[in-house]
């Protein structure tokens, strides 16, 4: 006699989903300033900072360097990525 039994497994799933993307195009100044830009964003990796880190990396693998370039030693103070956005009435 046949038996069935309804049961859940796992299964590793591999798919290609179509997502909304932006294509910026830069000139080489304006690509080195934003990576200096998002070079100094300061933050937790769980914060949006993933996505300024996403962009140096992106730009730095595109060719774009600023080591040892005046423009990277222009920039001063800092910004920071909160966990979470911060209170409307907040001052």
């Amino acid at each position: 006699m046949a038996d069935a039994k309804n049961t859940t497994v796992e299964k590793q799933v591999t798919e290609t989903k179509r997502v909304p993307g932006i294509t910026l195009t830069l000139a080489k100044d304006e690509a080195e300033a934003l990576m200096v830009l998002v070079g100094n964003i300061a933050g937790e990796g769980s914060s949006p900072r993933k996505h300024s880190d996403a962009i140096y990396y992106a730009l730095k693998s595109a060719g774009v360097s600023v080591l040892g370039k005046d423009i990277s030693r222009q920039l001063s103070g800092s910004s920071r990525w909160l966990r979470s956005p911060k209170s409307p009435y907040s001052y």
